[in-house]
């Protein structure tokens, strides 16, 4: 991309986002008891915890930061503690970057790495924050010293995860975010203020890498949590590792290559990479055409990660087959029709009748890379028909369309994936299961074992008499049926599934989802609620009021009263 090119892309980006105004969350810091209307079964008693992007406002009126990109506003952490002896709700959040936006204040100017924001600076200062960013490449911070709240950290929310063995921890309600980096914050369990930085190189140095899934992944029976870093430049590379629940490390695989079927090598590039998949005996990891461009330099030319990334037309995805042996490492990169997913469902391995490996895997999966600037507006959602202004004029910038449609969500598909290393061959396929799906969960108990049910969101367009929404889904994998709770003006959540103790089928549970309800008749009329869901029927069987303002949320994890993982994302 020459300098013409990258000015003019920012130039429209720019442009389509200066139409977006979204509103802060309030802090709620002293918590609030909420009644329910309904009831709160008498086996959910916990504590649900979400995060999302709530502060985009800055400062004051005399010096304000405005940022205009749904996924770059300053995160909250939401705690949710569900009685069902009282029939209530606990509620309480905080903002979790603090210093961020003091430091943002002190220097509007400055370089701050943002996923999608482009913020308005001249040519000059854009080039002295490129070499300010180059510059600290060379620079090795060690995070656990820095500012617990000079961080946007705020994709997903995992409590008990392991925490490395030269920390020290005084509460053993161990509770961490995620992103897309690699970094993780510990926040407190209860108040959820900030307590300290910390990445992956902290637990071993071999982990050290820019990059991190948000959406770690972890085996039920084993307690091994599982994720991968990559690496940057001339040959970038991805090292695939899991960590106990005592902190220890154990590297499966260095991958700097795609290991065709056939035994070839091919070059890999550095994908982005927001979830992958683990079976009881392989971590599968996809490489879409949705990749950092020039093997990721540009995020450090841009200071955005969504100009940075490309789609790289006519591409294939390869699926990365990593055994959960050391010893064999990098199995096997199958390529297939090109996609590429946020979240990935549930994941199983069996062998065919002639021994070799089966790998069934499930995720929402969309067939271009225009869905990362559609999600420049996410969760502010049309009162109406005709409310946003289409474009007209669209041509594709790096092979991903500009400026973009509203958000559409991608299909559930089940891949399949089989490999004979005697005979050098191997393929992988798909099979459409439900259309327009995205944030999927599935019964956390059955992991790495087959499962049928999945439940997730669905986004309905505007009409005249409705406001644009996303509803809840239940759908049976097995014949592709889809029940579905839609309400008027409810933007629901990704729904957390928590099963029932007591219950003897894979769906008996409910759901949990913090849903925001954008009322038609203006701003001033909107609230946000958390609704409890029969995930058997899809009927709501109780809900609470939070309060009249909205918090777009885009994961939550589920613990109990003794504070023990029942639902983590």
């Amino acid at each position: 991309m020459g300098l013409y090119d990258y000015i003019n892309l920012n130039n429209r980006i720019r442009t389509f986002q200066s139409f977006n105004k979204f509103r802060n969350t309030p802090q709620v810091v002293e918590p609030i008891w909420c009644p329910i209307e309904g009831s709160i079964p008498p086996w959910i008693n916990g504590i649900l915890y979400r995060t999302g992007p709530a502060k985009y406002n800055l400062g004051g009126d005399e010096q304000q930061y405005v940022i205009k990109h749904a996924f770059d506003g300053l995160p909250f952490v939401h705690r949710f503690e569900l009685s069902s002896e009282r029939q209530a709700v606990r509620y309480n959040n905080r903002h979790v970057s603090e210093a961020v936006e003091r430091r943002i204040l002190a220097n509007p100017n400055k370089s701050q790495l943002f996923f999608g924001f482009v913020p308005d600076l001249s040519t000059w200062r854009s080039f002295v924050n490129m070499l300010s960013r180059f510059g600290g490449m060379a620079i090795t911070t060690d995070k656990t010293t820095m500012d617990p709240s000079d961080a946007v950290v705020g994709v997903t929310v995992t409590p008990n995860f392991p925490m490395p063995s030269s920390i020290t921890t005084v509460n053993d309600h161990v509770l961490v975010t995620k992103t897309d980096a690699n970094i993780l914050q510990q926040v407190h369990s209860n108040t959820l203020e900030p307590t300290r930085l910390f990445d992956y190189g902290t637990y071993d140095k071999r982990l050290d890498g820019v990059l991190s899934a948000a959406h770690h992944q972890c085996d039920p029976n084993t307690g091994e949590s599982f994720n991968f870093s990559i690496n940057f430049g001339r040959k970038p590379s991805m090292t695939v590792f899991s960590i106990d629940s005592k902190g220890k490390a154990t590297v499966y695989a260095e991958i700097s290559e795609r290991r065709l079927p056939n035994g070839e090598c091919a070059k890999f590039l550095p994908a982005y990479v927001h979830s992958f998949w683990l079976t009881e005996n392989y971590i599968i990891i996809p490489e879409s055409p949705l990749h950092y461009a020039n093997h990721g330099i540009d995020v450090m030319v841009h200071g955005v990660i969504a100009t940075a990334m490309a789609w790289k037309e006519n591409s294939s995805t390869y699926l990365h087959i990593v055994s959960r042996d050391p010893k064999r490492g990098h199995v096997v990169s199958l390529p297939v029709d090109p996609f590429f997913t946020f979240h990935t469902g549930n994941a199983w391995d069996t062998v065919d009748s002639n021994g070799n490996p089966v790998i069934e895997l499930d995720c929402c999966a969309f067939n271009n890379g225009d869905i990362l600037y559609q999600l420049h507006r996410f969760g502010v959602m049309e009162r109406f028909e005709g409310e946003r202004e289409r474009n007209a004029t669209q041509s594709k910038q790096r092979g991903i369309q500009s400026p973009p449609d509203g958000v559409e969500f991608g299909d559930l598909h089940r891949y399949r994936a089989t490999w004979d290393t005697k005979s050098k061959t191997g393929n992988a396929t798909f099979t459409k299961i439900a259309k327009n799906t995205e944030f999927p969960r599935f019964a956390p108990h059955k992991a790495t074992r087959p499962t049928r049910y999945l439940w997730a969101c669905q986004h309905e367009a505007a009409s005249v008499n409705h406001s644009e929404r996303f509803s809840l889904v239940k759908v049976d994998t097995e014949s592709g049926q889809v029940l579905k709770l839609d309400r008027q003006a409810h933007m629901f959540s990704e729904p957390v599934f928590v099963p029932n103790p007591n219950g003897k089928e894979e769906d008996d549970g409910a759901l949990l989802s913090f849903a925001n309800i954008v009322d038609q008749r203006g701003p001033a009329f909107d609230r946000c609620i958390l609704s409890i869901v029969n995930s058997k029927s899809m009927e709501e069987i109780g809900r609470c009021d939070i309060g009249s303002f909205i918090a777009t949320t885009f994961h939550g994890s589920f613990v109990d009263v003794d504070f023990v993982s029942v639902a983590i994302n």
